[in-house]
């Protein structure tokens, strides 16, 4: 940075200091004169540094492309902020996160709410979000009411999770200066929209809120009554959730919604009626259909496992042994209502991979396995132990697959990207002595859950499957 260049950098930091004196956070200011600034760093190359990513439409601003944040940590938690580059250019309107520290450039400072600073920041401009949000949700499924209705920074609403179940909405902060400036607003902006029967916060995104510095709570009713169980049918299964329940992640049904179609589709090719049979010698028939009851293995499913056994799979359950219990429950739950209580066995397993703890008799036992287990690298801190775990529970789960059978993977570690993922499940099929077709790749959780385009390689919800088959020395 020039000499000049810093003289200019250091006399708006000092304007801005003399502005925060006269300033106050929160959404009750009257315009844009009257908010903070928080102002960027100078850029170090054209496409490096300061306000390089935030101009190209970039919602994030890191700690370390922020210049005065020391000066607007007197006002509180958070501030909604006008963002300056180190030159003066205004580039818009960010929730700022002022109870971070370091310098670190994965530490996400603050967010953009918009690019011009003239908006006014209010319920009519949530209301608008909200509305652009439903409109998409719509026009993907017009006779539906059950579905992600806000994913974050793709419906424009950085740090917003809502869930729509019916009339009921389950709403989530994944960052601290969402919760802390926007609750009332998103609140008063979704009940303007859809008059919900009742609004439940949650905080499932712990890995999330610890990052951001935010408490993990109970779930709590934040907006009318009592919903009780929560009710989402789909053709041949329905799912049942309890609001409040913990353990549970709302929203994780919506993101499965490829890995049961696949699932379905797989259930339908085995239990097709076997017309293989010849005709015999005096019978001018075909003999009769051979049914096959599918074997389905579900390693930490949600949904997937239940609604097999309600298509008429047998299926073992494999739960977590942290949250066995609440897990479990869950599950039968969902077969209770399903009516398919005897087709579901359940068990637990440990955090590493035994084939054991299944039984010797299943190994090359099921025709389909579903790999669901929760994110095992939350964070780029984790990632190798995460790759490891994947790599591993990936070999039991081939193990587990017979000959011919489909190997369903899914991966939630927005760390992972897709090709360490592939990776990792090309390791574990190897060490079980196995080979694979790759059938289907992905890394979206749906329509209903848009991304940023400057955010897509978030890797949101991977699903990868496979056709398994034995390993070169066994053919």
């Amino acid at each position: 940075m020039t000499l000049s260049a810093s003289r200019a950098l250091s006399r708006r930091i000092a304007r801005s200091r003399l502005a925060i004196g006269h300033s106050f956070s929160g959404l009750s200011e009257p315009g844009e004169a009257s908010r903070p600034r928080l102002i960027m760093t100078p850029r170090i190359s054209e496409k490096r540094g300061g306000d390089a990513r935030v101009s190209k439409q970039m919602p994030w601003i890191f700690r370390n492309e922020a210049a005065n944040v020391e000066e607007l940590r007197g006002l509180g938690t958070a501030a909604l902020v006008n963002v300056e580059s180190s030159e003066g250019r205004e580039l818009g309107i960010a929730m700022c996160n002022l109870t971070k520290g370091g310098s670190t450039g994965v530490n996400v400072l603050a967010r953009m709410l918009s690019d011009n600073v003239d908006t006014s920041i209010d319920l009519d401009f949530f209301r608008a979000r909200v509305l652009r949000a439903l409109e998409h949700r719509t026009r993907c499924w017009p006779d539906s009411k059950h579905y992600r209705l806000i994913n974050g920074e793709g419906d424009l609403l950085p740090g917003v999770l809502c869930d729509r179940y019916g009339d009921v909405l389950c709403l989530q902060f994944t960052a601290l200066a969402a919760e802390v400036l926007l609750q009332e607003d998103i609140l008063n902006a979704l009940e303007a929209v859809l008059a919900p029967k009742a609004v439940v916060l949650r905080y499932d995104a712990r890995t999330d809120r610890l990052l951001e510095k935010a408490s993990i709570k109970q779930p709590e009713l934040v907006r009318g009554s009592s919903p009780g169980l929560l009710e989402c049918p789909t053709p041949g299964f329905l799912f049942v959730a309890d609001p409040f329940a913990e353990g549970w992640s709302s929203g994780a049904f919506f993101a499965e919604r490829r890995l049961r179609e696949l699932l379905a589709g797989a259930l339908e090719e085995l239990t097709a009626p076997n017309k293989s049979a010849r005709r015999t010698p005096g019978k001018p028939k075909l003999s009769e259909p051979v049914l096959v009851q599918p074997k389905v293995l579900s390693l930490f499913g949600e949904s997937s496992g239940i609604s097999a056994a309600a298509k008429g799979a047998k299926v073992t359950c494999a739960v977590a042994s942290g949250s066995a219990k609440e897990a479990e429950q869950a599950l039968r739950l969902l077969a209770e209502r399903n009516q398919c209580q005897d087709h579901v066995t359940y068990c637990s397993l440990g955090e590493e991979p035994r084939l054991e703890e299944l039984g010797d008799q299943c190994k090359a036992f099921f025709d389909v396995v579903s790999l669901e287990p929760p994110a095992l690298a939350p964070t780029y801190g984790r990632l190798e132990e995460g790759a490891r775990l994947y790599t591993a529970w990936c070999g039991l789960a081939a193990a587990a697959c017979k000959p011919g059978g489909l190997l369903l993977v899914a991966c939630r570690s927005r760390t992972m990207s897709p090709v360490r993922l592939m990776r990792c499940i090309n390791m574990g099929i190897w060490s079980a002595g196995r080979q694979a077709r790759l059938v289907h790749r992905s890394a979206h959780a749906g329509l209903d859950s848009p991304i940023h385009f400057a955010l897509q390689d978030t890797n949101q919800f991977q699903l990868v499957a496979l056709r398994l088959s034995e390993g070169y020395a066994a053919s």
